[in-house]
């Protein structure tokens, strides 16, 4: 059931979790492919690069995509 892409894990935790990809933040450290644009490309995954491994300015960065991206979505009502 799991690849070496990364499709394939967010396949199967999304289906675990019940969380909607477009609610999921993903970092990434991989130098040899862009699994970021892959997961992002194909289901909304919000996504950040992190070539040097998990720096603080990246972090950031991605929070600030995933707070842009939830300003973003309608609102059901429900929340």
């Amino acid at each position: 059931e799991l690849t070496p892409r990364k499709t394939s894990h967010f396949r199967l935790l999304h289906r675990e979790s019940g969380v909607p990809y477009e609610e999921m933040l993903f970092f990434d450290d991989c130098n040899w492919g862009d699994h970021c644009a892959d997961v992002s490309n194909t289901f909304g995954v919000i996504s950040q690069r992190t070539p040097r491994g998990m720096q603080l300015s990246e972090f950031h960065r991605g929070l600030a995509k995933y707070r842009k991206a939830a300003e973003q979505r309608p609102t059901t009502g429900d929340e």
